[in-house]
């Protein structure tokens, strides 16, 4: 409940869900089960991952992932980072793995560094602004 408060403060994001964990996960990006309707259940452009949900982790969403055409930006965080293997989840396709943030500074600096690195081509016109928004899927455990 708090990280969803914390995201909604965040301008440059537009958050469209949370789901418990990675099954979950992998049914909401396939538009699966509860998440057919695309309207109430758009694609995301960005997920915020952990690596330890419960059924499946962020390591298996991401091998989900790796196998897609089209799938999201992907943020890692892990309040154990020591554990992930950083150069295998950056090999299936995550653009960001970091240490979870604590405060709502850490989380805003790391959507900052994704911003800057991931999606520095999304300039908001005054018409557009709201299209052209990321939208932010995140993922809790």
């Amino acid at each position: 409940m708090l990280l969803n408060a914390e995201l909604r403060s965040i301008y440059s994001i537009q958050l469209i869900g949370f789901v418990h964990d990675g099954v979950e996960a992998i049914s909401y990006l396939r538009g699966i089960e509860q998440f057919k309707n695309r309207e109430m259940h758009p694609y995301p452009d960005l997920m915020l991952l952990d690596f330890s949900m419960p059924r499946c982790g962020g390591m298996g969403v991401l091998e989900f992932l790796h196998k897609q055409f089209h799938r999201p930006r992907v943020i890692l965080w892990s309040n154990t980072l020591e554990c992930v293997s950083v150069a295998q989840a950056m090999r299936l396709g995550a653009d960001l793995v970091c240490h979870k943030p604590a405060t709502q500074q850490e989380l805003k600096e790391v959507i900052r560094r994704v911003e800057a690195r991931v999606f520095k081509n999304i300039v908001p016109t005054p018409s557009s602004e709201q299209e052209q928004q990321p939208e932010a899927f995140c993922l809790r455990a």
